[in-house]
C-alpha cells in the first residue's frame, strides 16, 4: 500500500518542480512599437532571439540569451536578418531603414531591435508588412502598436495576416446587383 500512495505523491512533486530556464518560456510572440513623428518613423521590436536560426552561432557562451558582448560581436548581422523580414511603407512608398541596432534586456532573455526610418509622414498612411514567421517560426505572432499624433492603433501580424496599415483599410462594402424581376410593370396588373 505504501508503494501505491507514493506514486501520486512523486508525480505531484514532479509537477511542482520548477522548469529549467530553457523550457520555462516560450510563446512565439514579439511586440512591435511604431512611433511616427515629424521626420521619422521609429520602430522597436522586442522578441526572443533564440527563435532565430542564427541564435546558436551568436550565443557563444550557450546561456540562451544574448549578452552585451555577444550583441556587440553579432548584433548588426542579427538586426539585418530581422529587418529583411519587415517592410515599412509610407504613402505606398517603401522606406529604407536609416539606422538600427539591437540591445539586450538585462532582466530577461529578450532583445529589442530599434530602427529609425527618415520620412516625413504627415497624414500619409503607414503600412507594415511582416515576414517574421519565416525567420522566427511559422506560429510567430507580432502585436503592433502604432502611435501617431497622440493616438494609438493596434494590429496583430502573423503568417496569415502579414500586413497592417495605419489608418487601417476601410471595411469592405458589399455591393449587390439589383435583382431582375420576371415581371413587366407595363403589362402586369
Amino acid at each position: 500500500m505504501a508503494t501505491a500512495l507514493s506514486l501520486p505523491i512523486v508525480a505531484a512533486a514532479a509537477l511542482m518542480m520548477p522548469l529549467p530556464p530553457a523550457a520555462a518560456h516560450t510563446l512565439p510572440i514579439s511586440y512591435l512599437l511604431l512611433v511616427a513623428d515629424a521626420d521619422y518613423v521609429h520602430v522597436e521590436l522586442t522578441f526572443n532571439p533564440f527563435e532565430l536560426p542564427q541564435f546558436p552561432e551568436a550565443d557563444t557562451n550557450a546561456n540562451r540569451r544574448l549578452d552585451p558582448g555577444e550583441i556587440e560581436a553579432d548584433g548588426e548581422r542579427l538586426a539585418r536578418v530581422v529587418l529583411e523580414h519587415l517592410t515599412l511603407r509610407v504613402g505606398g512608398r517603401e522606406i529604407a531603414v536609416e539606422t538600427a541596432g539591437l540591445s539586450a534586456d538585462p532582466d530577461s532573455h529578450h532583445v529589442t531591435l530599434r530602427a529609425h526610418y527618415r520620412v516625413a509622414v504627415g497624414e500619409a498612411r503607414i503600412s507594415l508588412e511582416s515576414r517574421l514567421p519565416q525567420v522566427l517560426g511559422s506560429s510567430h505572432l507580432t502585436l503592433v502598436r502604432c502611435v501617431r499624433g497622440g493616438d494609438a492603433a493596434f494590429a496583430q501580424l502573423d503568417s496569415r495576416s502579414p500586413r497592417a496599415a495605419f489608418p487601417p483599410d476601410p471595411p469592405a462594402v458589399e455591393t449587390r446587383r439589383p435583382r431582375r424581376s420576371n415581371s413587366n410593370p407595363a403589362t402586369d396588373p
